[in-house]
């Protein structure tokens, strides 16, 4: 049976395509799209009245040199979502900017966006909590929930901004209050209650405690002096009542107690949060 001969056109198509595969693999294919982590995003004050500034601090991550980030604030009632540009930053700094709180009252989410050259964008956007009071209503002030009792006894240091909650930390923010005190100082519970939890962490919290409280938050103490931990889990402890001494354990620079205070349990499921322990710190420390 006689072949059949293909016209040049088609002949040509067919010899054309190698080379462009080739020049395809030679270029290694399509450039992934770099992505951006949101590795601090903080409100302060978390309620504020109508009128007064905001401050926003952030820290983005990731493989570009500056992105520009903005905010989207979202009304708890379902309203209109109110955008607000923070202006473009160095990648890998903390970077802060003041917003005047000039919205109607009540809740919002605010939402953190940001994005880079060639199409970079963050993984999944960072969120806090605010609130805006009427400027005829008082601004509520934080307090202690229950009378406490400052859970480092002997001299001690809070630090500065990097002990402080909130603080950027590599791949997450600090859910606590650092302080800063002697290798062997003793460690109480400021409230009566339960210990909740005892383990030891070596890439993280070292030796560390949760007590539940009898006003139901839970308390964290961690990088415990190793052999000091006197708390047995399902043990009740009394307000004042020692559990240990400050280490340097785990992943720790030097010796202190890593405070945390849980409002609803910690790490009890989706919505459970740690809150700043620094104004109920300072109200005990007053109190002592």
């Amino acid at each position: 049976m006689p072949r059949r001969l293909l016209p040049l056109a088609v002949i040509g198509i067919a010899l054309a395509a190698p080379s462009s595969a080739l020049a395809q693999s030679a270029t290694g294919g399509a450039t992934p799209t770099p992505r951006l982590r949101a590795t601090t995003f903080i409100a302060t004050p978390g309620t504020v009245v109508q009128g007064a500034p905001v401050r926003f601090a952030w820290r983005i991550d990731g493989p570009v040199r500056k992105a520009t980030a903005r905010v989207a604030l979202l009304p708890a009632d379902g309203g209109p979502t109110v955008w607000m540009r923070l202006g473009v930053r160095r990648v890998g700094t903390r970077a802060t900017r003041t917003w005047t709180a000039s919205l109607a009252p009540g809740r919002y989410v605010a939402r953190l966006h940001a994005r880079g050259p060639h199409g970079a964008r963050l993984r999944r956007t960072a969120r806090a909590a605010l609130e805006i009071a009427s400027a005829a209503e008082p601004v509520p002030v934080p307090a202690a929930v229950t009378p406490g009792i400052f859970p480092v006894q002997g001299a001690y240091d809070l630090g500065g901004d990097d002990a402080r909650f909130g603080a950027p930390r590599r791949g997450h923010v600090h859910q606590g209050q650092d302080i800063v005190a002697a290798l062997g100082t003793p460690v109480v519970s400021p409230v009566a209650g339960l210990v909740h939890w005892r383990a030891y962490q070596a890439s993280g919290a070292g030796h560390y405690v949760v007590v539940r409280g009898d006003d139901g938050r839970d308390y964290v103490f961690m990088h415990m002096q190793d052999g000091s931990v006197a708390a047995e889990k399902g043990r009740r402890v009394a307000a004042g009542e020692r559990l240990g001494n400050v280490g340097n354990t785990g992943d720790s620079r030097g010796a202190h107690l890593h405070f945390e205070i849980w409002p609803d349990g910690w790490f009890a499921g989706e919505g459970s949060q740690p809150i700043d322990p620094l104004p109920e710190l300072l109200a005990w420390a007053s109190a002592a």
